[in-house]
């Protein structure tokens, strides 16, 4: 009898872990690396657009004491072979801010697909294992209900009072890295996130007392930029400041906002079957450090791109202006090499605006006329009036004129 395969393995896809030749522990330790990143309480190095996050072996082999791994060059080699696969990019820094020697690993794309994504069809256990809780939490619920209308002894009240001011405590002091620590993947792989989920959303409301003026000017700039895209208007009261924040720690400046909302509004526009999540999803992924880290990331490969294509970028003889390569300038010049061609669009384009638009014309018309006939007389035809045509405006001996056109 064939059983079905889980889907996932610590939230990745387990067909993309076999994929990578990965196991359950490598699973377990990429699951560790994001979670632990997304806290934001591990050191890191931002460097061309790449955040790189020190990486303690010890710590992962007394995380995970069930893997039964006790040799940090056991850790090492797994992360090892997360580089080769393209999962993790890996730099070492020696001396500076880091003590010794540190190794660094920024995380790529590639890991985010990975994580699970549910299709339609799919999801039919879970939404089971949904009632069911729901059913447990209601119980629950009202089994709180009635406990709070009971009669509390003196004794009773004094462990209740403790026990709300440190559970508050707690909370007001762990809230931002409990829901930014595992943000992501449950927007990822979650499929009853809806809209409703934001306005039932734990966030606290912000503590804008004490902001500068410059802080609640790049706030406000966010959220009119934020608001073109979505109506950021149902979204909690901090979640300007936090994403604000953020943007900050990774020194996203205040005139990138628009390139990241744009980013975040696509990438989130991708991941979003159903529409109606879209604003769930862009409000429960555009605060996690992974998802910002893609930005830079996607940034730093656009930037490079632009740098190389600059590179590639040449000066036209004729009339000075920059060009790729693989393109014919503006002008008409194909041939730098030919110096009789240059000579003759240099006196092309040293004509007269009227002149030159008027040759551009009836060059069009010719074209026009001629269409896509390419039989031997038509293109011996069109030849004969080109040449025609440019010797009213340009005088060029006859042989001269077949070397630069053929």
């Amino acid at each position: 009898m064939n059983y079905p395969m889980k889907y996932t393995i610590c939230g990745f896809n387990q067909q993309k872990l076999f994929e990578y030749s990965l196991d359950i522990n490598d699973a377990q330790i990429l699951r560790w690396l994001i979670d632990f990143a997304a806290t934001g309480k591990m050191r890191k190095l931002i460097e061309n657009n790449t955040v790189y996050y020190l990486v303690n072996y010890e710590a992962i082999i007394c995380a995970f004491p069930i893997m039964g791994i006790t040799s940090t060059k056991a850790i090492a080699n797994r992360f090892e072979k997360y580089v080769k696969c393209g999962l993790l990019q890996k730099t070492v820094r020696k001396g500076g801010t880091f003590s010794g020697t540190a190794t660094l690993f920024a995380i790529t794309a590639l890991v985010g697909e990975m994580i699970y994504e549910e299709k339609s069809g799919q999801n039919s256990s879970k939404e089971a294992e949904n009632k069911a809780d729901s059913v447990k939490s209601d119980k629950n619920q009202t089994s709180c209900r009635k406990t709070e209308n009971a009669p509390v002894s003196k004794s009773d009240k004094n462990q209740t009072s403790y026990r709300d001011k440190n559970q508050t405590s707690y909370r007001d002091k762990n809230q931002t890295s409990c829901r930014t620590g595992t943000e992501l993947p449950v927007a990822l792989k979650n499929s009853s996130l809806n809209s409703s989920a934001i306005n039932s959303s734990s966030r606290q409301p912000a503590q804008q007392t004490g902001i500068s003026a410059q802080t609640a000017e790049e706030e406000l700039a966010l959220k009119k930029i934020l608001n073109y895209y979505v109506d950021s208007h149902g979204f909690s009261e901090d979640f300007i400041p936090h994403l604000h924040k953020k943007l900050t720690e990774f020194e996203i400046l205040p005139e990138s906002y628009q390139e990241f909302i744009d980013f975040a509004y696509t990438e989130c526009n991708k991941k979003v079957k159903d529409k109606s999540r879209l604003m769930s999803y862009i409000y429960n992924s555009v605060c996690d450090n992974y998802f910002i880290t893609q930005f830079l990331q996607n940034r730093r490969v656009q930037e490079n791109k632009k740098i190389e294509r600059e590179k590639q970028m040449i000066i036209c003889p004729v009339c000075r202006k920059k060009h790729h390569f693989s393109e014919t300038c503006s002008c008409g010049l194909k041939d730098y090499k030919n110096k009789l061609e240059i000579e003759f669009f240099k006196k092309v384009y040293q004509l007269p605006d009227e002149l030159k638009k008027s040759l551009e014309n009836e060059l069009d018309k010719l074209s026009a006329e001629c269409g896509f006939n390419f039989t031997p007389e038509n293109i011996t035809r069109m030849k004969t009036q080109k040449e025609s045509i440019y010797n009213k405006y340009v005088k060029v001996p006859h042989e001269d004129y077949i070397k630069i056109f053929g």
